[in-house]
């Protein structure tokens, strides 16, 4: 029988052979994207927060079972290839204003006091409506204008230097790209924690 795609959402992940619960809000989820963009991730602070403050062992199943999360690889068709493919076009920093002001316009859902799953905050950010400011910044900067007349063309191009992402090292990546190297930056900064505690 197929997974019904209305059915609760996940709250645990399986570590080590048990399953431990995990804190599925939406904003450490944000925290995982953010920090996936720095050099150098603050890798146990993001597993503190999302095992709410026990991180399981062994912590490199820990730490891929977090990120499996946060990708929405749940075993039942988790990220589509469609949504893997996709080039980063937002960054929640630089668009929270947008983010807040879409969501409450369009859902109802205060941003800065809602608790929503992780899941479920990608869902609905997906789905905002064309006309909403966060979608406005998204189509000013993935539109084609091959085929626009030579004024709405000027007007993209001048919306799109407004709105451009000033992260260079997330745009033009897709989600799966920045995933792994998520995964891999992960992966060395806990060979090296681990390292240090030998020595």
């Amino acid at each position: 029988m197929k997974a019904n795609p209305f059915q609760a959402l996940p709250d645990a992940v399986e570590v080590g052979g048990r399953t431990v619960k995990v804190d599925t809000d939406f904003r450490i989820g944000v925290a995982i994207e953010q920090e996936s963009a720095a050099l150098e991730p603050d890798i146990f602070g993001l597993l503190t927060a999302f095992y709410s403050g026990d991180i399981p062992s062994p912590v490199e199943e820990a730490v891929q079972k977090m990120v499996e999360f946060y990708s929405h690889q749940d075993g039942k068709g988790g990220q589509s290839s469609n949504e893997k493919s996709q080039k980063r076009s937002y960054d929640f920093e630089q668009d929270a204003d947008a983010l807040l002001a879409s969501f409450l316009d369009a859902y109802g859902l205060d941003l800065s006091t809602a608790r929503i799953h992780w899941w479920t905050f990608k869902r609905l950010l997906c789905n905002l409506p064309p006309e909403t400011p966060f979608m406005r910044r998204l189509y000013y900067r993935t539109a084609d204008t091959k085929k626009m007349s030579k004024s709405e063309r000027k007007h993209v191009e001048k919306m799109r230097r407004l709105y451009a992402l000033k992260s260079p090292e997330r745009a033009g990546k897709s989600a799966e790209e920045l995933d792994q190297e998520f995964l891999e930056k992960t992966r060395r900064r806990y060979a090296e924690a681990q390292k240090q505690v030998k020595g």
